[in-house]
């Protein structure tokens, strides 16, 4: 951003002062001095050389201001370009073509950071070579550079090659959310004006996905509590249950459209307070509309098939779903039936329990 006239004329001032080289009266002859002595070491802002510092930062912020615009209109539109639109779209503010681009008026929105809706933004892209990586290479076997035209243009769109997909979501109660079906249209609108020409966007804002974890934690029985009505709850203090605390924390802090690590995961539950041996037992998830235990659920970990400890996955939406209020993930039952948080307690005793030394 361009500085201001006051800015540059202030700092072209500091830097006068400090440099005693720059004293007008060292190159005068005593006839000037004596004429302009007082003129020259004036310090009214109508004063000659007060005048030129005026008119030279003015000369330099017109320089600074052409720069800026050139660069703003000469910028290429990368996907981290596209990202930076998303986040200055404002909500019910017309765009305008002025000064060679696009602007909000955003005269009549009284608050326009509040009118920021969007809060959370990914942008991807999938490239041809990605979906047909040999295609036209000669020393392939399946290479066939001459292949089908309308056969390879139903593959590209099929794909989606060429478009760039866009999740997004609004934030309410400090937690991301899906962009209603009037804010996504109007959003999508938005970006189709400002994209560039031959550019396919898709927007994506949906309800997080679902994700049903399963723990056993062997605690310590002084510091915890591993059955009955306060199982999981500190003995010290029955408000706190520190195990589901950190596993929600950990999924609601995630980056949007980062990767749930399971491992990370895992790390964050050791290091409670009495927790002493955390197992991960199994990671599951499911798109937001379908359900946890039908077919299009994904069994991402099970640490009874070590195919399926994937080291990393990342959520369709961008983010996961938390509010588990609708399933048994946070009461005494044992019964693992929906998404959610579910915690098998056990006390920690090497000494006592013989299932140690199998």
């Amino acid at each position: 951003m361009a500085r201001t006239i006051a800015e540059i004329q202030q700092e072209i001032l500091d830097q006068k002062a400090k440099e005693q080289q720059f004293d007008a009266l060292q190159i005068l002859t005593p006839n000037e001095k004596q004429t302009l002595e007082s003129e020259l070491t004036s310090t009214s802002k109508t004063s000659i050389w007060r005048l030129w510092v005026y008119i030279v930062a003015t000369a330099i912020w017109m320089h600074e201001k052409i720069v800026e615009r050139n660069a703003l209109l000469s910028r290429p539109h990368t996907l981290s370009w596209y990202r930076e639109q998303a986040f200055d779209y404002i909500k019910g503010a017309p765009l305008v073509w002025k000064d060679g681009f696009f602007q909000f008026d955003t005269t009549q929105i009284p608050s326009i950071e509040e009118a920021k809706i969007i809060k959370h933004c990914a942008i991807s892209e999938r490239l041809f070579s990605d979906v047909f990586p040999n295609d036209g290479e000669q020393n392939g076997i399946d290479a066939n550079p001459t292949q089908n035209v309308e056969s390879l243009i139903r593959e590209y769109y099929y794909n989606q090659v060429g478009i760039v997909t866009m999740k997004v979501a609004k934030r309410v109660d400090d937690l991301p959310k899906p962009l209603n079906t009037e804010e996504r249209r109007v959003f999508q609108a938005y970006m189709n004006q400002i994209k560039d020409a031959g550019t396919q966007i898709r927007v994506v804002s949906t309800t997080g996905d679902k994700i049903q974890i399963q723990f056993e934690v062997y605690v310590d029985p002084l510091v915890m509590y591993t059955e009955g009505e306060n199982k999981g709850r500190l003995i010290k203090d029955l408000s706190r249950k520190p195990v589901e605390e950190t596993i929600k924390a950990y999924i609601e802090t995630l980056e949007f459209n980062g990767a749930f690590v399971p491992i990370f995961l895992i790390d964050q539950v050791q290091k409670q307070e009495g927790v002493r041996l955390p197992i991960l037992r199994k990671i599951k998830i499911a798109p937001y509309n379908r359900d946890i235990n039908s077919d299009f659920s994904v069994d991402v970990y099970d640490d009874t098939d070590s195919v399926k400890e994937t080291a990393f996955f990342v959520p369709t939406s961008g983010y996961f779903n938390t509010d588990f209020s609708n399933n048994q993930s946070n009461d005494d039952s044992d019964t693992i039936v929906d998404e959610g948080i579910y915690v098998s307690y056990f006390p920690y005793n090497l000494q006592t329990d013989p299932s140690f030394n199998l």
